[in-house]
């Protein structure tokens, strides 16, 4: 099918003029999609973290409450999956360092997630860091996200390793240009491909577990404001 300009596989799970979505795995899908006609890789793989979350629930003991029982596991998140097909695009940005080890990458961003906040209250990471080859060097981004304490109030969908959009839409913002095509092969709720609409950019997402999928494709659907940069 055409899309855009480019032959992509037909039966996509969603489309409009701006995003295409497909349920599969990415490694079926992106032999079909020229290395060259992508703009930017900016996604979050899986990286071998068992999301369910044990340590909370021994914490809970410890201070007298249930157990607490998360079936939240990430297919692909077993540390088997392969990911050094990602390093073959010229501009990426990749969540998951040090666990994902890009060999060639320039810089790094830290994501701080509690600016102001005490750390020991939250039960959540306190920093994420992705690796780039978009800059050289360290740069920080602050932006509030553990249990209720998300950034300007933004909706939480049901995947563990939801990035905010004010995270996502600063790199797409100032490392891409108008209409740039962006990939995300590890599509998860779809935040990068929303704000990449809302950016004025094109996105291909790939999402191998379908009720992520079916999140993405609702988010998409609803109506989208234009930001200008």
């Amino acid at each position: 099918m055409n899309w855009n300009g480019l032959e992509l596989p037909d039966n996509p799970y969603y489309q409009d003029d701006a995003v295409i979505i497909y349920c599969a795995d990415c490694r079926s899908i992106l032999p079909l999609i020229p290395d060259k006609s992508i703009d930017l890789v900016l996604t979050d793989p899986p990286y071998g973290i068992n999301y369910n979350p044990h340590w909370l629930s021994e914490r809970n003991i410890q201070v007298g409450k249930a157990p607490v029982k998360v079936d939240r596991l990430l297919i692909g998140d077993d540390g088997s999956l392969d990911l050094f097909f990602l390093f073959s695009y010229g501009k990426r940005l990749i969540w998951g360092f040090p666990y994902i080890y890009d060999p060639n990458a320039l810089g790094w961003l830290a994501w701080d997630k509690q600016p102001g906040i005490e750390t020991m209250r939250l039960l959540v990471t306190p920093m994420e860091m992705a690796s780039t080859t978009l800059w050289r060097g360290f740069k920080t981004i602050r932006c509030m996200w553990g249990g209720y304490y998300r950034d300007n109030g933004e909706e939480r969908y049901d995947h563990p390793t939801q990035k905010p959009q004010k995270v996502i839409s600063w790199v797409i913002a100032d490392y891409t240009s108008g209409n740039d095509l962006i990939l995300d092969p590890f599509l998860g709720s779809g935040t990068t491909a929303y704000c990449a609409k809302k950016l004025g950019r094109k996105c291909i997402g790939i999402e191998i577990e379908e009720k992520y999928c079916e999140i993405a494709k609702k988010r998409l659907s609803q109506s989208v404001m234009r930001l200008e940069v």
